[in-house]
């Protein structure tokens, strides 16, 4: 199981006013705000956006650790998970777009719009996708505390 949340140091700046966020997986991720809330909601729009650059530059996307003391874990946003979780499977398996375009009878520039955090794929083309490299993609809700 490939878990969709990346540990993250939430930390008061020296001065006590703003709180900043860190990922520690992944380089230069850093968000914050005035609130702790605040900034809780800015790490997962900043998790967000970075893992959608690194995909779209078609650079390999990390893979989560686990938390340490004092972290805390933030998800991935539901709007670029599932292209995540396609992209680590592949990497993992070593399946190139072109073998997943094969394995779903499609053209491999179909493969490519569907890791394209810019293209709109439909949800059942990316379910279908991930079934056909071995994974299934469910979805969890959980308090928000």
């Amino acid at each position: 199981m490939f878990d969709l949340r990346y540990p993250a140091e939430v930390k008061q700046d020296t001065e006590g006013k703003d709180w900043v966020v860190r990922f520690p997986d992944l380089d230069g991720a850093t968000t914050g705000a005035l609130s702790l809330n605040e900034a809780l909601r800015e790490a997962e729009d900043c998790l967000g956006s970075y893992l959608a650059q690194l995909l779209a530059s078609r650079k390999p996307v990390p893979g989560p650790s686990g938390a340490r003391r004092g972290q805390r874990m933030v998800s991935v946003p539901f709007w670029i998970a599932p292209k995540v979780a396609l992209c680590h499977a592949m990497r993992e398996q070593g399946i190139s777009n072109s073998e997943l375009a094969r394995r779903l009878k499609v053209g491999e520039t179909v493969v490519r719009r569907m890791l394209d955090p810019d293209h709109a794929t439909r949800a059942a083309r990316l379910e279908a996708a991930l079934l056909a490299v071995g994974k299934r993609l469910y979805v969890a809700v959980d308090d928000a505390a």
